[in-house]
């Protein structure tokens, strides 16, 4: 959840009273046609078994009925419950004529895929053969049936799926422009396409009669491409460019993968103005990726962002041309060029004028300790350093000062500032602190570092300290412990005794039923470390009914060497208790930040009980003061946790996952998740079309202009619901 690293329009239930456990009983066919319950009624009973996760509930009458919206509501009720016994009957829902049972459909199979890709590949390829020619589904923002079978294959990654995919790629233009996007689902699933199917998306990009707008995803989502290939992809990607829209933010995103030859493209797109925020900053971040050559003309880039002093005033920083800017400094590394180093001297120098308001305050001090902290070397002595946040020990500047610290080795004084900062009232500052401890095994006294933030109240450092230790177990070992070589086993572990110690404590602690996060994390460190004792206590979670802690505790059960339990829900969940007052019209929330007035409109038409929780929190408060504690420029911008640093929640019982096969296009609003079944308050808002996260979060509305103006630590001062 938290980077963690994002409009709509179905039937809506008018089911105002709905309450209580589905049981396969209650779903059962009844034996006569006089006999069947109303569709208001099974509504209400395919509503309740989605949340509860019932399959079971869901009966062949529902699927053969002769009511379209039982039909789909029970299809979207399948795709979501989303385990084997959903997916038999998804496959059974395939067949429906319906556009939108289809697309429903086609997406759980897409989703319950793995295990069972041959026979998931060929039913999909097979439906898409038989769809007749139709317009697209009554159904705003939801996927056509050809687009929703196109990324479940994505999803599925065989090799016949690709091949499908490709072929696709010069069919009707529909079904092509959804094959290059589902081929881009699957090079983020497999980080490799086949070689023929870069060359298939090359030339359907460059096709001179019906270029594909999406056929450039792909290569965002590839961490390199062959040599032999740059080249191409580099011609293809200049002459997208010219083409505003999702061609061009590809375009942009893929120039990164073409090798040096790209940096003088990049280099002019960070300062253009024909292009968007969100662009300008994905091309700062594309030439961060291409070396010495890339960060040189970061650098030159850097000073069209900055020609004079205009540029940091308050006027311009909190316009969105703060993201490029912000985005290009923090992209640099020392040691610095010439002209670069000149134009990073007068940024650690930004005055802060009296009066200054908060924000532009904030901004400056960003910008301030991020100069710094490139002039800073390995000096965390540096003058400017140590005073380019004007708060004593404030967050920035700690914050900066960690980034130097990472530079060198951690002894002598280095390590004494490095400890002193893994105290810091500030929790992003220790959770930082923490995540460097595994780069840095000559840090003396990790042991103890580690029990201090298990033992931590904030649920950031204590998770934070738990994922170290299920990354890197040595970390927490009693004596030292020799790194294996590559290809070996790691050695037994002997935990130090106050590590677990600290550990019990933190598993036994009672905290919110929505921090499932810090209990994956802890499952994961008691695994890493073996810690027998704990078992009793890992089975217990065993047949949790939420899905994200059942397969933590799984894999830890495994460590321990019960390598053949297989972790399923003890009984359904119960149904959270939205279901009895759902809101059935879109909402509208005002907000009031240090950015200035910025507005959601969430529709409840795809996720109504998500919807009806965030409406409430608004409603009630919640979100008063919030901090937005997570910004990428061009990305998303991220909020709802009371605590700020991403790790908390509204402390009610975690959301079920009401994803759809829907895109996230610019200005969607997500739920952030720490796995399947964990929302709870915190949204995020997408800076540019992301295909990447379609169908993977509950997507609930859409955002308005100006949120590319937002930087991190923003505060939303207050929310207004409408409706």
């Amino acid at each position: 959840m938290k980077r963690a690293a994002l409009l709509l329009s179905l039937l809506v239930s008018g089911c105002n009273g709905c309450q209580g456990k589905s049981t396969p009983e209650a779903g059962a066919p009844s034996a006569s046609p006089s006999a069947s319950p109303a569709p208001d009624k099974r509504l209400r009973v395919i509503e309740t078994a989605e949340q509860t996760r019932t399959a079971s509930a869901i009966t062949p009458a529902d699927l053969a009925s002769r009511d379209v919206t039982l039909r789909r509501r029970a299809a979207r009720a399948l795709a979501r419950i989303a385990d084997g016994a959903a997916a038999d009957k998804l496959n059974r829902a395939l067949a429906d004529e319906d556009p939108v049972v289809i697309s429903w459909a086609a997406y759980g199979l897409g989703y319950t895929c793995k295990g069972r890709e041959p026979q998931t590949v060929r039913a999909l390829v097979a439906r898409a053969a038989s769809l007749a020619a139709s317009p697209p589904p009554p159904v705003k923002m939801i996927d056509g049936p050809e687009a929703a079978i196109a990324d479940a294959l994505g999803r599925c990654g065989n090799a016949e799926a690709e091949a499908t995919l490709r072929a696709w790629l010069s069919g009707p233009t529909p079904r092509a422009e959804a094959a290059a996007l589902a081929l881009g689902r699957l090079a983020s699933r497999r980080k490799r396409l086949n070689d023929a199917s870069v060359v298939a998306l090359l030339d359907a990009a460059s096709d001179p009669e019906r270029p594909l707008v999406n056929a450039l995803f792909a290569f965002t989502r590839l961490s390199s491409v062959d040599d032999n290939v740059e080249a191409r992809l580099l011609e293809v990607a200049r002459s997208a460019l010219g083409k505003a829209g999702r061609q061009r933010t590809f375009a942009v995103r893929a120039l990164g993968r073409a090798g040096d030859p790209a940096i003088d493209v990049l280099e002019k797109l960070v300062s253009d103005d024909k292009l968007s925020a969100s662009e300008r900053a994905d091309a700062a971040r594309e030439l961060a990726k291409l070396g010495k050559g890339g960060l040189a003309a970061l650098g030159r880039a850097l000073g069209e962002l900055v020609p004079g002093p205009e540029a940091l005033s308050e006027k311009s920083l909190t316009s969105d041309a703060w993201g490029p800017l912000i985005t290009t400094l923090s992209a640099l590394e020392p040691p610095l060029a010439g002209g670069a180093r000149e134009i990073v001297e007068r940024l650690q120098e930004a005055p802060i004028p009296d009066k200054a308001s908060a924000t532009l305050t904030r901004r400056l001090v960003t910008v301030r300790c991020t100069a710094a902290a490139l002039l800073a070397g390995t000096a965390s002595l540096y003058s400017k350093l140590k005073s380019c946040d004007p708060t004593e020990n404030g967050e920035t500047g700690q914050l900066a000062v960690i980034r130097v610290l990472d530079r060198g080795p951690l002894k002598g004084a280095r390590a004494t500032r490095f400890e002193q900062l893994t105290r810091s009232e500030h929790p992003r500052v220790r959770e930082a602190a923490l995540e460097l401890l595994p780069s840095h095994p000559e840090m003396p006294g990790t042991r103890e570092i580690l029990a201090r933030a298990l033992a931590a109240k904030d649920l950031g450092t204590m998770t934070t300290a738990a994922q170290v230790i299920a990354a890197y177990p040595a970390r927490a070992a009693k004596e030292p412990v020799t790194e294996p070589a590559e290809g070996e086993a790691p050695p037994p572990i002997a935990p130090d005794p106050k590590i677990v110690s600290a550990l019990k404590a933190a598993f036994e602690a009672q905290r919110p039923a929505d921090t499932i996060e810090t209990t994956s994390a802890l499952l994961g460190a008691v695994g890493a470390l073996q810690l027998m004792s704990f078992k009793p206590d890992v089975d217990k979670l065993c047949a949790s009914d939420n899905p994200t802690l059942r397969a933590a505790a799984e894999k830890t059960l495994g460590l321990l060497g019960d390598r053949s339990k297989k972790c399923n829900a003890s009984k359904p969940g119960a149904p959270p208790p939205e279901l009895a007052k759902l809101r059935t019209s879109v909402v509208k929330l005002r907000l009031s930040t240090d950015s200035g007035d910025l507005s959601l409109t969430l529709d409840p038409a795809l996720a109504p009980v998500t919807v009806t929780r965030i409406a409430e929190l608004a409603k009630s408060g919640f979100y008063d003061g919030i901090v937005i504690h997570r910004v990428v420029p061009g990305f998303v911008v991220q909020f709802g946790d009371p605590e700020g640093d991403g790790y908390g929640g509204a402390g009610k019982e975690p959301l079920r996952c009401e994803t759809s096969p829907a895109p996230f296009d610019t200005g969607a609003v997500g739920v952030a998740l720490a796995g399947r079944d964990t929302g709870s308050s915190q949204l995020f808002v997408t800076l540019g079309p992301y295909p990447h996260l379609d169908g993977d979060y509950p997507l609930i509305g859409h955002a308005e202009a100006g949120w590319d103006r937002v930087a991190q630590g923003d505060v939303i001062q207050k929310i207004v619901v409408s409706q």
